[in-house]
């Protein structure tokens, strides 16, 4: 049996309200459809490490991924750097105030669990 699927990395979209961007009319949304799942890393897994990775991350006018960056750490660098890492496959629409697409924050949780 694969090892990969008797575990979970959960993309939870966490407050995905923008909080640095007061004037935008809607925020930043990421599709969870075109996010890759993430693959738990081998020496997390060897070590039976799990918990939450809580991430910022900032979506350009352009609905591109222009930075992330880790707000509450699962306690395991391995598990952040692969919510990182995830965070960068997915697709994102941007913000937008009065009609027209802006640079947004907003946040996401991943859930990693054995």
């Amino acid at each position: 049996m694969n090892p990969f699927i008797n575990s979970m990395a959960i993309l939870a979209v966490a407050a995905c309200a923008a909080f640095s961007a007061p004037a935008a009319a809607s925020h930043p949304k990421v599709d969870l459809a075109s996010c890759a799942k993430p693959v738990y890393p081998a020496d997390a897994r060897a070590a039976q490490h799990d918990g939450t990775v809580k991430l910022a991350f900032l979506v350009g006018a352009d609905g591109k991924l222009a930075d992330s960056k880790v707000e509450s750490s699962s306690g395991h660098p391995a598990l952040d750097d692969a919510a990182h890492q995830a965070l960068k496959l997915c697709k994102f629409r941007p913000a937008s105030a009065k009609g027209k697409p802006v640079e947004s924050w907003a946040r996401v949780a991943y859930v990693w669990k054995l």
